[in-house]
């Protein structure tokens, strides 16, 4: 059964208002879900108010529903979750050579299932309009400026390690991942802790953790 929806939110405002590389400063610990709950809703509404006086929260952009989007990862994550109990597993004190080898044979079965899958098959068309239309306020103007920091330093495309933007390909051990700033995760549709939001070059790639795969992308996201 899933958290109660405050406990949801509690979490990822937790994670987004520990950011301190901007002027601002918005800071929220999660609270017990019963006895405060009304406490932990009128701190969530002072603090969204007082961020967005200083930072584009939410770019005055309405959040778009990912109805769409959440049912194609829930679909691709049920089909792994499938193939992971049919590969090997992993002893407790697994080794680095056995951690490797059970994540490529897991990327072969996904490669073999997914033998079909082409850019665009999560990332639609309309799905990535939505995307892109978040990205880039998010990284525009003078505001945008330590946002875009963020994605820069660490993307792989300033690194010299080439990442084939490729669905299915392997996402290189050597390259590094570029960090999401935690403003932006705040406004795009939460995945499940075996998938996760990376950047390459001005592309936003949905990275498969458990076996090191790129599952979809979307094509110059970035400007």
């Amino acid at each position: 059964m899933g958290l109660p929806g405050s406990y949801r939110v509690a979490s990822r405002l937790s994670t987004v208002f520990n950011y301190n590389t901007r002027p601002w400063n918005c800071r929220i610990q999660g609270v017990k879900y019963s006895k405060r709950g009304l406490t932990f809703l009128l701190m969530c509404s002072l603090a969204v108010a007082g961020c967005a006086s200083n930072r584009r929260f939410a770019d005055r952009v309405a959040l778009p529903e990912w109805s769409d989007f959440n049912q194609k990862v829930k679909d691709y994550t049920t089909v792994v979750d499938q193939l992971d109990k049919k590969t090997s597993p992993l002893p407790d004190k697994a080794s680095a050579e056995q951690i490797a080898a059970h994540k490529k044979a897991l990327g072969d079965a996904i490669r073999e299932t997914r033998k079909g899958a082409q850019p665009g098959n999560i990332f639609t068309a309309a799905i990535q309009e939505r995307f892109i239309k978040i990205v880039r306020s998010e990284v525009k103007g003078p505001e945008g400026k330590a946002a875009k920091k963020t994605i820069v330093e660490e993307n792989p495309a300033n690194a010299g390690v080439p990442v084939p933007l490729v669905v299915n390909a392997v996402y290189p051990e050597a390259a590094p991942l570029s960090t999401v700033p935690p403003t932006l995760l705040l406004r795009l549709p939460a995945i499940p802790e075996t998938l996760e939001y990376r950047f390459v070059g001005k592309a936003l790639v949905l990275r498969d953790v458990r076996a090191n795969i790129i599952v979809d992308y979307i094509p110059n996201a970035l400007t």
